[in-house]
């Protein structure tokens, strides 16, 4: 695996060995920021516009003053050119207040290899466990200080709810609210197959981040015949159903394999949907 790129906003190339932030940069010290991650394939990014157009939405909720997309167009470009375009390689855009005395906002693009662990679950599939979020959802429009809906860099529950897992011989966590209602993974978007060629999901009215790759799953899954919609699921649903997939940006689509031990056969439907989740 090579090396990561880094590019900061400015189009400047920058050594990521190096010191980028300042000590008192509010990224650091409170995760005040957003940031976003998608997938390079060949030197051509999936979803860009639907990318920066969230980043945007999530700047906006965190009261932070966007660049224009078409700077973080030329950053990314740049990246993509020295790190290389061929094969997978995935870029994360970072956006945080910056430094606490008010100086200006700090943004920096991060262009690295596709870990091969990424690649073998979804190969191979994951073992969930599920884990409560342990409070009532309630729909972003109605609580917006909670930000929900945004992607900002405070994720260290979720990265805490991931080493759970691990700990507990699984892949990869489950969120449920407090009354057993499926939410999210801690980094994708869950998708059930059901009978009669529908796939169902977790309502974005959870308070959960909308998926951009769940959307593309969707948009090609509705042109190959397949009815997508929202649904409030739990446990048993996902037992119950016919294929049960994690999907987000980078890793595509994961089967899930198991939940909290009990296996979850695979269904009829796992090499299309794979295949679908792939498409541009």
């Amino acid at each position: 695996m090579s090396a990561g790129t880094l590019v900061r906003l400015d189009g400047t190339v920058a050594d990521r060995a190096l010191p980028l932030l300042r000590a008192d940069d509010l990224g650091v010290l409170r995760g005040d920021g957003v940031f976003e991650a998608l997938l390079v394939v060949d030197g051509r990014p999936r979803h860009l516009d639907e990318h920066l157009a969230r980043l945007e939405r999530s700047a906006t909720a965190l009261g932070l003053r966007a660049p224009a997309a078409e700077r973080w167009r030329r950053c990314l470009a740049t990246a993509i050119d020295r790190h290389g375009a061929v094969g997978e390689t995935y870029a994360r855009f970072f956006l945080t207040r910056g430094p606490e005395d008010g100086g200006p906002h700090t943004g920096f693009v991060l262009v690295d290899d596709v870990p091969d662990s990424t690649r073998r679950l979804r190969a191979e599939g994951v073992r969930a466990v599920t884990l409560t979020r342990g409070h009532v959802t309630v729909p972003p429009e109605q609580a917006p200080w909670l930000l929900n809906g945004a992607k900002t860099l405070s994720y260290a529950v979720n990265m805490a709810a991931q080493r759970w897992a691990r700990d507990h011989d699984a892949d990869e966590a489950l969120f449920l609210a407090g009354d057993g209602t499926v939410l999210e993974a801690p980094t994708a978007a869950v998708v059930l197959a059901v009978g009669g060629r529908r796939l169902l999901t977790p309502s974005p009215d959870l308070g959960i981040l909308p998926s951009i790759a769940l959307a593309g799953l969707f948009r090609a899954a509705a042109a190959a015949g397949w009815e997508c919609g929202y649904a409030r699921l739990t446990t048993a649903d996902l037992l119950g159903g016919e294929g049960v997939w994690l999907v987000s940006s980078v890793r595509l689509c994961a089967r899930v394999r198991s939940i909290d031990g009990t296996v979850c056969p695979p269904g009829p439907h796992e090499d299309e949907i794979a295949a679908l989740a792939r498409r541009p």
